[in-house]
């Protein structure tokens, strides 16, 4: 089983030093990245980078300005480097009507996407459980962009309250998910632990989204210790968790 790194666990490393980035990478054992930026690195240059590191590229996460100015130049990126999934990362959510603003707004994109053979994902933080009318602003998303996955930050559905295993059940027995984020949170507050040291249920993710199945991607946002310890300690913790 295979599990990738969001490299902005590591942003800092990234921007000083993208080759070292990757090295410590695959030095914690990680068998794929997710880009957040290029760093102005061109497609050839990752690309060069990954094989010299024995990794590969199974995800971007691309803001909403992007997606309006360069979304040709992303499909052009994915092409190059194999990966079939750009992932969306933020919406404010402030308001209902934004919701849906945005939602229809990725679901011209998928459209644009899909025709190349990639899939338009969206990743969630803590507002997307905001409730609008009842229902949870993610809900509402999905709702109005059906040909866009999901990628669930397991951290940000469980901060907002929600229970990670019970939400995504359902989404994942009707195909809406795109990848795991798998991210860590403390039992006892609002903190960013190492997988494994939390209260997240791991074991009962992968029960619904089986690694194989679905790319498994670690974030780290936050690091008791130097950043490689912290990349290192939460795949030890996931390996364990899920294999």
């Amino acid at each position: 089983m295979d599990i990738s790194l969001q490299l902005w666990s590591i942003k800092e490393e990234v921007e000083e030093d993208f080759a070292r980035a990757l090295e410590l990478t695959a030095k914690a054992g990680y068998q794929g990245v997710e880009f957040a930026g290029y760093h102005g690195k061109s497609p050839a240059q990752l690309g060069e980078l990954l094989a010299k590191y024995n990794l590969k590229a199974v995800s971007t996460h691309v803001g909403m300005e992007r997606l309006h100015t360069a979304l040709d130049e992303e499909i052009e990126y994915a092409k190059a480097l194999g990966y079939r999934l750009i992932v969306c990362p933020w919406s404010e959510c402030k308001t209902r009507e934004q919701v849906i603003e945005d939602a229809k707004f990725l679901e011209v994109c998928a459209g644009k996407v899909l025709k190349e053979g990639i899939a338009m994902g969206y990743h969630n933080h803590n507002q997307e459980f905001r409730k609008f009318g009842g229902r949870y602003a993610m809900d509402i998303m999905l709702e109005h962009m059906p040909s866009v996955k999901f990628e669930p930050d397991l951290f940000w559905i469980s901060y907002g309250l929600v229970d990670p295993v019970r939400y995504l059940k359902p989404l994942a027995a009707a195909g809406r998910l795109a990848a795991i984020h798998a991210k860590e949170l403390d039992k006892e507050g609002p903190d960013n632990v190492y997988i494994g040291q939390g209260k997240i249920d791991f074991a009962g993710i992968a029960a619904i989204c089986p690694p194989g199945k679905y790319p498994w991607i670690v974030e780290q946002e936050e690091f008791s210790s130097d950043h490689f310890d912290g990349i290192l300690k939460s795949y030890q913790g996931l390996r364990k968790i899920i294999g």
